[in-house]
């Protein structure tokens, strides 16, 4: 069974990534609609990594909230955008991965 913290961070970071990926279509906060949701994801995001950070240690919540942002707006970008990303974009994003992995697996933190 998932504990509270990893609930609150998944909730963040998936706001994170709704909030980044739409910040664009905001056109510099001059849209009423997108500029709103992103104001709420992003509300939302702190709200619930502070909250998860009540659970999990600062660093690995924040590694991994970093990692999987960044792979998730990526993948957003490809699909809002129709961005794509390069053979050293796609590596990089293995290297975050496997981070993350070996820092929630093995760190003592």
């Amino acid at each position: 069974m998932l504990n509270a913290g990893v609930l609150w961070l998944a909730l963040s970071i998936c706001s994170e990534i709704t909030g980044t990926s739409f910040i664009k279509k905001t056109n510099n906060f001059r849209k009423l609609g997108p500029s709103v949701l992103v104001i709420a994801a992003y509300s939302t995001c702190y709200f619930a990594l502070t909250k998860a950070m009540g659970y999990i240690p600062v660093g690995i919540a924040y590694s991994l909230w970093c990692g999987f942002g960044i792979i998730g707006v990526t993948i957003f970008s490809m699909v809002l955008y129709k961005q794509k990303p390069d053979f050293p974009a796609v590596l990089a994003m293995g290297l975050i991965i496997t981070g993350g992995v070996i820092m929630n697996m093995f760190s003592q933190m």
